[in-house]
Parts: C-alpha cells; structure tokens; sequence
C-alpha cells in the first residue's frame, strides 16, 4: 500500500511543480532589449487595423511604418459605436439588434472615400493642434501595407482605400505606399499556415489565400536586407508577459491580463540591434475570446506566419491582447467590447461621441494607445 501512496505524491508533487514552473515563465514585465529605435512598424487586421493605423499617427516621430490588414483611415467612427458598426465596418453575424435596425431603414452603409477623408482629416487636425498627437509630419517618411478582399464585406474595400487616400493626403509618396488587393479574399489574415477557404469570413479569420501578408508586409516595411526570407519559428522564442503592470487601474481599457512577444534568440544578445514589429490581433482573435465554450487562444499569435519572418530577419514581435467586456451595451457602448476588439470608436471612454472632431481613443493619451507604448518603449531600452 505504501508504494502507490509514495507513487501517488511523487506524481502530485511533480504536477505542482509543472505549474510552478509555467507560472514562473510569464514575465512580469517585458525585458530591455535595445531594439533600433528608427525601425519600429505596426500592422493589424480589422479592428487591430485600425488600431495600428491610429497608433502609427499618434505616435508618428516614434514609428517607421503600418500595415492597415481590412481597415479604413484615421478615426473614422468619430467616437461613435453606431457609425464604426454601419459605416467603418459592417459585422458579419448580424444579430437580431443589427436586423432590425436594417428593417428600419438602418444597417451598413459605405460611403464614397473622399466622404471619409473629411472625417479622418479632422480628427488630425483636432488632435495635433491641442498637441494630443505628434505632428503629422513625421508620417511622410513612413512605408505603408494596405490589404483588402474583393469578398469582404465586413470592411468594405472602399474603406481601404479611403486609408490610401489618407496617407496620401498626409503627403506619403506613392513608391511608399503599397495596396494589396485580393479579388477573391473575404474578411481574414491571409497566412499559409491557414486552412479555411479564402473567401470565408469565419473565425478564425485566418485564410489560405495564396498570400503571405505577414511576410509581404514585414518585407515591405523593411526593405533592408531585401530579399528577406522566412524561417523556422522556434516555441521557446515566445514569451508571455504580465500587461497590467502597463494598464492603469484606474481607468477602463479592457486589455487582458497577459500577452505575447515573440523574441528571437540572437535579439536577446548585447548589441544585436534587431528590429520591432507590433501586431494588433482582430475582433475575436484575442487570446481570452470565447466561442462554443472554446477559448481562442494563442491562434493569432502562431499561425498569422509573423514568427518565422520574425526569427530570419531579427525582429521582435509584440502581440498585445486585448478581452471582451460586456459592461455596456450598445446604446451605452462605454465597456461595451464583447468580441475582444481593440478601440476604434471609443468604448473606453464614458462620452466618446460628443468630441467627433478629436475623438480621446486615437489621442496618445487614451489607455490602450498608453499601454502599447510602454511595452513599446520597455523594449526599445538599453540591456
């Protein structure tokens, strides 16, 4: 009888210490890794794309570049949840709330990319004058990706580019800007690591278009070396940490507990002078989303295809997670994120629509804009 006792604890024990050990390897604070400060870009799909597109303009006199993956210009919603949900996008499982409001007359509605122009230029305008945002200026030196899918009809095409027209008119040359227009794509991360058709707008919106965005993308973003190639993603490069020490309790920012960096071995050395890239996840691609009981996990985070391009061309990839709140609703949209998506029309404040012309949630002040950019600048330190 003593020997499956001692047989039962020893197991026990080694269980515990399992967890003891995964519990450990969760940072508490990403690490200083002295990373070339003139070489950090952003990307992300859906409403990670307009997030990054935000992000990059806000933060312009820091950032090199952005990939827009499905996502219209620069504030866009004007802080209002009905006009990100109609007019920005249009989601793709209308429910019995959206129906009715297309049976009154409501539902989507794309408008003409110059209608949009008007929207986004003001919103710069307003925020670089009361200082809220660097001097747009800065933009013009930047390298610009834009994907759209001819079978999206969650972010419309004419969206896309409404955001070519943008950089545009902040005075990016055409040579920097490169629109990717997929005739058979649905609404997706287009990735060879993918399985699901291309023209399906499913979770969980990773396609098999043919297409290798994250490797097009980081390519295009930086050009040096130029013929950059992919390789072998490796599992102990990936490393979770803490968020919360970035987020302050103070305010709602519906960021998760935890996120993902994925950090090639030879960045870790002195010296090594590799490069950042900041992938924002879209609307149910968070880590903590859940569907049919599943949670979505680290799907994003390993099958968008950036970790091979990461660990061959020396780049750092910072895979921020944002969870789902269903604190508000949509008639009181403050807190009201229930698929986990990043803030685009301004859920993490409590009176978003009544400043459209400088909405706060593409401003460097609002939360999830201040989080991003401590991990950012975390990792932009010296070792």
């Amino acid at each position: 009888m003593i020997a499956p006792f001692v047989s039962m604890w020893a197991t026990l024990l080694i269980a515990l210490s399992l967890t003891a050990s995964a519990q450990a390897q969760v940072l508490s604070r990403l690490s200083a890794l002295g990373l070339q400060r003139d070489a950090v870009t952003v990307s992300g799909l859906s409403s990670g794309a307009y997030m990054a597109g935000q992000f990059q303009v806000a933060y312009s006199a820091s950032l090199s570049g952005a990939a827009v993956l499905a996502g219209g210009p620069y504030g866009c919603s004007r802080g209002s949840v009905s006009a990100a949900m109609f007019n920005c996008s249009c989601p793709a499982d209308q429910n019995f709330l959206l129906s009715a409001m297309t049976a009154m007359g409501g539902g989507c509605q794309v408008f003409n990319p110059d209608v949009y122009l008007v929207f986004s230029e003001r919103a710069v305008k307003g925020n670089a004058s009361a200082h809220a945002i660097d001097d747009t200026f800065h933009v013009k030196g930047h390298r610009i990706w834009l994907f759209s899918g001819g079978q999206d009809h969650v972010v419309d095409a004419q969206l896309v580019k409404a955001a070519e027209k943008f950089y545009q008119r902040l005075g990016v040359p055409s040579a920097q800007v490169h629109l990717e227009a997929n005739s058979e794509a649905g609404h997706g991360f287009p990735s060879p690591l993918a399985t699901q058709a291309c023209s399906l707008t499913h979770t969980p919106f990773l396609t098999q278009c043919h297409v290798d965005a994250a490797g097009e993308l980081l390519k295009w973003l930086y050009p040096n070396p130029p013929l950059m190639q992919a390789g072998a993603a490796d599992e102990g490069s990936l490393k979770q940490f803490k968020q919360t020490p970035y987020d302050d309790r103070n305010v709602f920012s519906s960021l998760d507990s935890t996120g993902w960096a994925y950090v090639p071995k030879a960045c870790e050395q002195p010296g090594a002078q590799c490069r950042l890239h900041v992938a924002f996840h879209g609307c149910e691609q968070g880590q903590s989303f859940v569907q049919d009981g599943q949670k979505f996990g680290l799907q994003f985070v390993k099958k968008a295809g950036y970790n091979r391009w990461a660990e061959a061309g020396r780049i750092v990839v910072l895979y921020p997670q944002v969870k789902p709140s269903t604190q508000g609703n949509f008639f009181n949209p403050y807190q009201f994120n229930p698929k986990g998506c990043w803030d685009f029309w301004g859920y993490t404040e409590k009176f978003a629509a009544l400043n459209p012309g400088a909405p706060n949630f593409a401003k460097q002040s609002a939360p999830q804009m201040k989080a991003v950019k401590a991990m950012v600048d975390d990792l932009l330190r010296g070792l």
